[in-house]
């Protein structure tokens, strides 16, 4: 109620300088100009739905082709093929026309390159190669025991 109190004293003072200056009767503008105010409540909608974002396929030409490090799960031999995949590919769209989404953009502007590297190469650094030797020692010690 407060609100409306100022709101009213506010346009009071504005019709009253114009009826001065203007030499019309302050009467005939408060009719016409003094509004009938109510106040209302905004009504606060909850977020019924807390589960995460929806999750879109995105085709993989409009992937970013950076790798992201995806832990240590994410060094992986793949048999049939006899290749090693280290880290994942990043999952976010690509950015405009570029390769990388906005954040690999930002890496590869910075340093030439994104951290981990692009996916479909090699990879940067040896930061992979511990995890490596894990799997290939699990493996040895598999293959002995049978």
């Amino acid at each position: 109620m407060l609100l409306e109190e100022i709101l009213r004293q506010d346009i009071f003072n504005l019709l009253q300088c114009v009826s001065i200056k203007f030499n019309i009767p302050l009467n005939q503008l408060l009719k016409r100009y003094i509004p009938n105010i109510k106040p209302y409540k905004k009504i606060k909608r909850k977020r019924t739905n807390y589960g995460k974002k929806p999750c879109f396929n995105i085709p993989k030409d409009y992937k970013c082709i950076a790798r992201c490090w995806g832990g240590k799960d994410s060094v992986k031999y793949i048999v049939k093929d006899k290749k090693w995949i280290y880290g994942t590919r990043c999952k976010i769209h690509k950015y405009g026309r570029t390769n990388y989404c906005l954040t690999h953009l930002k890496q590869v502007k910075k340093k030439g390159h994104p951290e981990h590297g692009d996916f479909d190469k090699k990879v940067p650094h040896n930061h992979y190669l511990k995890y490596k030797k894990k799997i290939e020692f699990k493996f040895r010690l598999q293959d002995m025991n049978t």
